[in-house]
């Protein structure tokens, strides 16, 4: 991932959960907003968040690489918004890319219909 591509301060993650809107999936929360005029992105940009209450550091990183993964090849998210995407408790239990690329596609999808 570039760092185009991501959400990397902590100014960017707040703005996308002050004015973005949420879309609720069974093992994710995405919080969904319009790109800053400013960012000059021609990608859209995500930002990804596992708390603790997910699991261990072991257990948070594979989330972590297996949204990325997912992510990285599947067109990433549309151009023109700021993607949240915060795991679920539930996101530790899940086996591999086909059952978070269920809830992912869910939630690209109503991006893009935006």
């Amino acid at each position: 991932m570039t760092k185009s591509m991501r959400l990397r301060r902590r100014r960017e993650f707040l703005a996308v959960q002050s004015a973005g809107t949420k879309v609720n999936t069974r093992h994710f929360v995405a919080l969904v907003a319009p790109s800053a005029p400013d960012a000059g992105v021609t990608t859209g940009r995500v930002g990804l968040t596992v708390s603790k209450r997910v699991g261990i550091a072991v257990v948070r990183n594979r989330v972590k690489r297996l949204v990325r993964e997912w992510l990285r090849t599947h067109d990433w998210m549309p151009p023109g918004f700021d993607v949240v995407i915060i795991a679920k408790d539930s996101a530790a239990r899940l086996a591999g890319l086909r059952e978070i690329g269920l809830d992912l596609s869910r939630i690209r999808g109503q991006v893009a219909a935006w």
